[in-house]
């Protein structure tokens, strides 16, 4: 078993913190999906809501990478976990005095995307900070199982509570669902870094690039992580598409799609968590298996616009969850293990702009290009780009390696 970090006392607490931490994450971006679809019933809005909470993260995150690595670790987590809850705090002030727009919503998307991007070199530094150097894949594998845990329990809550009791309460729970892991992470001593002298800004971040540039597995890891995102991650940020504007089953329907893809994910970090080593085996990120995995999702996506019948895309559904973490997991993994403390902020905070940069850009094309010649069409067309991408990717690395 892959479980060893538990054994840290303070890895622990923050393991408690991020539980309740993420499932209101899930929550929040439930809502989020479902006013921009209740709002517009538009595919093309619901995308550009999505695309907006992740597109800061290109632009922010090497910067707020570079911080990370030179700042007190434990203060910048406070900082974006306060900053969140106000993003959340906002954007319930506007519902409950009627308030929400499309403006509004494309305001308080960027804003929660700007946060995001902060704390995601926060969160990547921090866990791996409070267990010993040779435990950090325990913690990539057990950040993932509450990750995905929380993506199977969340969206159904989410879409429930909706339904039940209303967007305002609802966004009412997700505030308050954000503070216990306030109240751990005072609690907290993550490992000092080593000291260095004082190194402006850009040249910190020119060290994080070159640093990256001579690390083959991590540039063929970028490059293949680009293509998944695009092609598979952006179809999970524009659900309500399928949820509602192809079954007609409203936020219900919403939060049991999302469910499926947190049921897929679940069984993936579950493997990972109980079957990972101290250092991955296979450092080929386009290992035959690994395309397999690639493969299974992006046939799933290729279904999933394109059948009538709700089982089937509840099952394509749970198939995009298992690939798409099953590939994430093993990709961070692959880059984690090695790598310096010192340069956890700037080379995870890459791999963050990566990811999500190219699964707004997915959920962009795709939320347009439903719109324009419908979803069948455009999921298939998604589908067969990344399948053709992803291999002839592999082709090119697998022969330059010769």
């Amino acid at each position: 078993m892959n479980l060893i970090a538990l054994r840290s006392p303070e890895f622990r607490l923050y393991f408690i913190g991020a539980v309740a931490n993420v499932n209101a994450m899930w929550i929040a971006r439930i809502i989020l999906g479902w006013l921009a679809w209740d709002i517009t019933h538009s595919a093309q809005f619901v995308g550009i809501v999505a695309a907006c909470s992740l597109v800061p993260t290109l632009v922010t995150g090497p910067f707020f990478g570079v911080l990370v690595d030179r700042a007190d670790v434990r203060k910048a987590a406070y900082c974006t976990n306060i900053s969140m809850i106000l993003c959340i705090g906002g954007l319930l002030s506007l519902q409950a005095s009627g308030m929400v727009s499309q403006t509004t919503l494309v305001l308080v998307s960027l804003a929660i995307g700007t946060v995001t991007a902060a704390h995601h070199p926060v969160r990547l530094s921090l866990g791996p900070r409070l267990v010993e150097k040779k435990h950090v894949s325990s913690v990539v594998a057990l950040s993932a199982l509450n990750f995905n845990l929380a993506r199977l329990i969340s969206p159904a809550v989410g879409g429930i509570l909706i339904d039940v009791v209303g967007i305002t309460v609802a966004l009412v729970i997700t505030v308050v669902m954000f503070l216990p892991n306030l109240a751990v992470l005072f609690r907290l001593h993550p490992r000092a870094l080593e000291k260095h002298g004082a190194e402006p800004f850009t040249t910190a971040m020119a060290t994080g690039l070159r640093y990256i540039r001579q690390r083959r597995v991590i540039v063929v890891i970028l490059l293949s992580t680009t293509v998944f995102s695009i092609a598979l991650r952006g179809v999970l940020e524009v659900l309500p598409i399928v949820a509602d504007g192809a079954f007609g089953r409203g936020a219900v329907g919403l939060g049991q799609l999302g469910s499926a893809v947190g049921a897929g994910a679940l069984c993936s970090a579950v493997y990972k968590t109980l079957h990972n080593s101290a250092r991955p085996a296979n450092t080929d990120a386009l290992s035959p298996f690994n395309l397999g995995v690639a493969t299974a999702g992006l046939v799933a996506i290729g279904l999933i616009g394109n059948t009538d019948t709700w089982a089937v895309a509840l099952a394509c559904a749970a198939v995009l969850g298992a690939s798409g973490t099953y590939f994430g997991v093993t990709m961070q993994s692959l880059i984690q293990t090695d790598l310096p403390d010192d340069m956890r902020g700037r080379v995870m905070s890459i791999w963050v702009v990566v990811g999500l940069g190219s699964t707004a850009l997915g959920a962009f094309v795709l939320g347009a290009l439903a719109d324009i010649i419908g979803l069948s069409l455009s999921s298939a067309g998604m589908a067969v780009f990344g399948f053709i991408t992803l291999m002839s990717l592999s082709l090119y690395i697998h022969r330059d390696a010769k």
